[in-house]
């Protein structure tokens, strides 16, 4: 049973919980039993398990294992509230694929930085039958420990591509994609009336604060907004996607 804090391999463990540890070694740390379960169940590249005695469970028995105290848990998790099971898996970012050929809708987002909205954005996708997501410059890490909370697993199932917005847009038009982004102004028409003249399309959403930056707005070929009925000032960007996704999926 790993006891210390002072154990290499749970030293390794805390470093691979920065972001700047998890692209040194290439791995990163998922937490739970729902977690590890879908990992295995979707045969996701497990690298070591690590569980209380109180949290073993037989599935693990085909996988390289390490018994933690309830101590070593602790420290470990990120809630405070340790779930008592925990697995390392190499970081997987998804090739580019032919966008010629590809015929997929895609989620851009620009700069979305709460990793609660990011996780929401994904798990949402995930739900609605999207399979490609593209995270622009400036988007917090994908294998945030927050992120991977509110993504739920859904990381598993999606191709999750990190990319530059500013190159790849034109990329997408040349290969047949119309390209929409959420915005006030004066051309955005009602997501109700939004439509594509190709079947290849995507979407665009952006930064919490600052919404798309002005550069990437310039290169959409359509804006669409929400339209509301009420007295707030405007949606969370997780909820703006989850609407405009379901919205898009019915179209």
């Amino acid at each position: 049973m790993l006891t210390s804090k002072q154990n290499q391999q749970i030293k390794l463990l805390k470093k691979i919980q920065t972001k700047k540890g998890r692209q040194r070694f290439g791995a990163y740390l998922i937490e739970g039993p729902h977690l590890v379960a879908m990992a295995i169940q979707l045969s996701m590249p497990i690298q070591m398990i690590y569980s209380i005695p109180n949290a073993w469970d037989d599935s693990y028995a085909s996988y390289d294992y390490e018994e933690i105290s309830e101590e070593i848990a602790h420290y470990l998790s990120d809630t405070g509230h340790s779930q008592g099971v925990f697995a390392t898996l190499p970081l997987n970012e998804a090739p580019l694929p032919n966008w010629q050929s590809l015929e997929e809708p895609l989620i851009l987002l620009d700069a979305i930085q709460d990793p609660g909205n990011l996780g929401t954005i994904i798990r949402t996708a995930d739900a609605l039958g999207y399979r490609y997501v593209i995270l622009g410059k400036g988007t917090v890490d994908l294998y945030n420990d927050k992120v991977l909370r509110s993504m739920q697993g859904s990381h598993f199932r999606l191709q999750i591509i990190s990319a530059d917005l500013t190159q790849l847009i034109p990329e997408l038009q040349q290969s047949g994609y119309q390209i929409a982004a959420t915005a006030l102004d004066s051309q955005a028409v009602p997501l109700p009336e939004l439509t594509f003249k190709q079947s290849k399309w995507g979407v665009m959403f952006g930064n919490e604060g600052n919404g798309i930056h002005s550069s990437l707005l310039n290169m959409a070929d359509k804006t669409c907004y929400i339209p509301m009925s009420g007295d707030a000032e405007s949606f969370n960007v997780a909820i703006a996607a989850a609407i405009t996704m379901y919205q898009l999926g019915l179209s």
